[in-house]
C-alpha cells in the first residue's frame, strides 16, 4: 500500500461521521500522525473541540475558500 499523506474527511457522512473516522484512524499505527482535515458546514467552537480531542489536524468551514484549503494542505504536509 502506498503512503498517505493527508486525509481529508466530512463531518458528516451516511454511516460514520467525520469525528469517529479520526479516533478509527488514529487507533491505526500508520495513521498516527497523518494530517486529517475535516470539511464541515459546523462552525461552532465546541465542535472544532471535539474535532481536535478526536485528532483532527484541522477544522475547514464550508463553504470554503479553496486556496485558503490549498495552503492549509500545503502547511501540513510541508
Amino acid at each position: 500500500a502506498r503512503p498517505v499523506n493527508l486525509i481529508l474527511t466530512d463531518q458528516n457522512m451516511p454511516r460514520m461521521d467525520g469525528m469517529t473516522l479520526v479516533k478509527s484512524l488514529r487507533a491505526l499505527p500508520q495513521y498516527k500522525t497523518t494530517p486529517i482535515l475535516i470539511l464541515t458546514t459546523e462552525s461552532s467552537d465546541a465542535m472544532k473541540a471535539q474535532g481536535k480531542a478526536a485528532g483532527a489536524t484541522g477544522w475547514l468551514v464550508k463553504p470554503f475558500d479553496p486556496q485558503k484549503l490549498l495552503e492549509v494542505i500545503k502547511k501540513v504536509i510541508g
